[in-house]
């Protein structure tokens, strides 16, 4: 009886990759690994600040998780053309488990310090930021083409429903004595156990065509000559990185935003706001995947680019709990449609031979400034507070999106029709 209606919800249209068993464990294997990050981000920023009290510190080991995106990536996507993916992706899942371990031990026998988690955090960066692409490009080989944008939707969810479901059971034990950020990083060492299991049992094995005699540094000049050559999508990635420095740079402040704002005297309510963001992302996830007209496309890039620039100034301004966290959640919709279209976008322009660089360009230029961004914001809320930052940065995005509309004809193009033209 439950293995029929299993089956069921596999042939609903919009679960259609899960019916193909590697997938499945790939997906499950995602969710997983996802709660087990949201979790442990969470724990850490709210132990941060509980031990330092400074926003600084925060965002000193926000960044060391941030910057491998920036450094490893591109020796990360080439390493994914070149050897086996599920054995990468296997290693990094192993890599970060242990990681994880390591910081909860640390923390149980109370002898954890900032430098510790600068490192640790720093390998865990490293080791994701090798995951994603091993992980990206294992999945079209998991699934038959027909099914392929269905699994690249649904793989996207993961990242905003693990973010949304992990914390939903770790934002009430954060509030309990006796388990608090201990007890949440062991529930982070469990996920990721289950993560790795579920990584272990895929059996696609996949390698990419990427010639050994084709430099790295080659094949990063011609992917970034491409981009800043392409009127369009320079335009796109100039857009991208307004936004991820101005409007999606706030994790190393929202720790001292929940306590000195909102009156949080745990991480739980750090914990319901990042789960906000994460319901809201999914939310916006799963109708931007119904959208297919493009010109519907083209006005809700205009909109999410303006409401991710108002939400900011509206939680800068809530008053208590109860009315940020559906801001955030606002925010998550807002953000995560707009970078999804910035990435449709780009994925369409680009051609084929060198999409993965410009992809791993991409999240190069936003894992890099949002990097640091929160180092710099951690430090300036030390010293003014968290509301400002949100709130200015919040209006310099917003004047610098109206600037690009009015001077960039492509851009307004883009708004009308839904089309970009390389």
């Amino acid at each position: 009886m439950v293995l029929t209606k299993i089956r069921d919800v596999q042939r609903l249209p919009h679960l259609a990759a899960l019916k193909h068993r590697d997938y499945r464990f790939t997906w499950t294997a995602n969710m997983f690994s996802g709660a087990a990050m949201w979790t442990f981000i969470v724990a850490v920023s709210w132990l941060i600040l509980q031990k330092s009290d400074r926003s600084g510190d925060v965002g000193i080991v926000t960044f060391a998780s941030m910057i491998p995106f920036l450094l490893v990536s591109p020796i990360a996507g080439l390493m994914a053309d070149r050897f086996d993916r599920r054995r990468i992706a296997w290693f990094t899942f192993i890599a970060n488990g242990s990681v994880t371990a390591v910081v909860t031990t640390l923390v149980i026998i109370d002898s954890i310090t900032l430098w510790h988690l600068v490192i640790l955090t720093f390998v865990s960066g490293s080791m994701r930021s090798m995951q994603e692409p091993a992980m990206a490009s294992l999945i079209p080989n998991q699934v038959p083409q027909e099914d392929l944008l269905n699994a690249i939707t649904l793989n996207a969810a993961t990242r905003h429903g693990a973010r949304f479901f992990g914390l939903l059971v770790a934002s009430p034990l954060l509030a309990i004595p006796f388990i608090g950020v201990s007890g949440v990083l062991v529930l982070s060492v469990v996920c990721q156990v289950a993560g790795t299991i579920f990584i272990s049992l895929v059996r696609t094995r996949s390698t990419g065509d990427a010639l050994a005699q084709s430099g790295l540094l080659r094949s990063m000049v011609d992917g970034l000559v491409y981009i800043y050559s392409n009127r369009m999508i320079s335009i796109f990635i100039l857009l991208v990185a307004f936004h991820c420095a101005l409007v999606m740079s706030n994790d190393s402040i929202l720790p001292v935003f929940s306590r000195n704002e909102l009156g949080a005297v745990d991480g739980s309510i750090l914990g319901y706001m990042v789960m906000g963001f994460g319901a809201g992302s999914l939310i916006g996830t799963v109708i931007m995947a119904g959208v297919r007209d493009d010109r519907r496309k083209g006005q809700w890039l205009m909109w999410t680019g303006i409401i991710s620039g108002l939400t900011p100034i509206l939680l800068a301004f809530s008053p208590n709990a109860v009315a940020a966290i559906p801001v955030c959640a606002l925010m998550g919709a807002a953000q995560s449609t707009f970078m999804a279209l910035t990435t449709t976008y780009v994925q369409t322009i680009a051609p084929d031979r060198l999409r993965g660089r410009i992809s791993s360009l991409y999240i190069l230029h936003a894992g890099g400034i949002m990097a640091f961004a929160n180092l710099g914001y951690g430090f300036t809320a030390d010293v003014f507070s968290s509301p400002p930052i949100l709130y200015v940065t919040a209006i310099l995005f917003l004047g610098f999106l109206s600037a690009f509309g009015i001077t960039l004809p492509d851009l307004r193009r883009v708004y009308r029709t839904g089309r970009a033209m390389a």
